[in-house]
């Protein structure tokens, strides 16, 4: 495989990991983003093995660690303001719920997580039908179970992968300042 074929293959890749780590969020899914980043590493991983024109000298050694900077400056900037504003989503906005009760004695209840101001929308929103809630089924029961599960599985999910992007940001910028002392050590610069 030749060094174009190879970047082009590693371009694919993170495209295809921004569209499931999407896919994942916004159905509250982490699973999905697990497994591509698993397969992610592992494509790259065999597609580094194959590639077999490899040209390195002092000039590309400097190209490559400053593209490998800039790399961790930006990733360590995104990621802090995904943590941002992924906090305020998960303690901002809000849920309701509600109950209307019919005149044969049957209720609607009603259940929504809806996002931050000023203009609040429904990011979730489900209701389930009880026709008679004196004699409740499980299936009753498992059905109003689902549907706040869901609601709140939303805002944990968020608040969850928002917290892992400011730990990931922080110890980021840690690992760089640490390398680089050490470097500054070692070379005396």
């Amino acid at each position: 495989m030749k060094k174009r074929t190879y970047l082009l293959c590693i371009a694919l890749i993170s495209a295809g990991l921004i569209i499931t780590l999407g896919v994942g969020l916004t159905s509250a899914n982490m699973i999905v983003p697990v497994i591509a980043v698993i397969g992610g590493i592992g494509i790259i991983a065999l597609c580094h093995h194959r590639l077999t024109e490899v040209t390195e000298d002092e000039l590309s050694e400097r190209i490559s660690g400053k593209a490998a900077i800039c790399a961790l400056e930006i990733t360590i900037i995104v990621a802090a303001v995904a943590f941002a504003v992924l906090m305020v989503f998960s303690f901002n906005g809000g849920f309701g719920s509600g109950l209307h009760t019919y005149d044969n004695g049957s209720i609607r209840i009603h259940y929504g997580v809806f996002s931050t101001p000023p203009d609040p929308e429904f990011i979730y929103d489900s209701s389930y039908f009880i026709a008679d809630p004196t004699n409740m089924t499980g299936d009753d029961i498992n059905a109003l179970d689902e549907m706040f599960a869901k609601g709140h599985r939303i805002r944990d999910s968020t608040l969850a992968f928002g917290a892992a992007l400011g730990i990931i940001a922080v110890l980021l910028a840690i690992l760089y300042g640490a390398f680089l002392s050490y470097y500054n050590r070692k070379y005396g610069v």
